[in-house]
């Protein structure tokens, strides 16, 4: 069953369809589902991000409005900034698999690419009792993408 956030997030989604943007009030989506604005705000800060392709734009005043945006960055210029910032430090589990599914959706990994990476990351793989699995994500990820990349893989 998914959780509440998953609700959101695939109402936000449906409610884009194609289009490139869309206003929404944080204080109507929260009272639609019977939630605190807080948990309007996680659901778009952790699945309308920049690493998943989004950019989100807060509007201060008239009840709170929110446009969400797709970004039209090409590959290239998305990858600079994931390589530049995103994998600059730690990344949790599910950062890091919003992320491979970004980077399948984008064809800059293929299914089978991904799959490897989500194994790679998965707790049970790294399984370390020093809590470094964040930063350990961000490099396997970070040296996967540099290594495809350096060897003339498309981006």
């Amino acid at each position: 069953m998914s959780n509440i956030s998953d609700i959101i997030e695939d109402f936000l989604v449906q409610s884009m369809g194609d289009s490139e943007t869309i206003d929404i009030s944080r204080n109507e989506l929260a009272n639609f589902f019977n939630v605190a604005p807080s948990q309007i705000n996680y659901v778009l800060t952790t699945r309308f991000n920049y690493e998943r392709g989004f950019l989100t734009e807060s509007r201060r005043g008239g009840g709170g409005y929110i446009t969400i945006t797709r970004t039209k960055d090409n590959n290239d210029e998305w990858l600079k900034s994931i390589l530049n910032e995103t994998l600059k430090h730690d990344l949790d589990l599910r950062s890091g698999q919003y992320l491979i599914e970004e980077l399948e959706k984008r064809e800059v990994l293929s299914a089978a690419e991904a799959d490897i990476l989500r194994s790679a990351i998965s707790s049970q793989a790294l399984n370390n009792p020093f809590r470094v699995d964040n930063k350990i994500r961000a490099n396997i990820i970070k040296k996967a993408l540099i290594d495809k990349v350096q060897k003339g893989g498309e981006v």
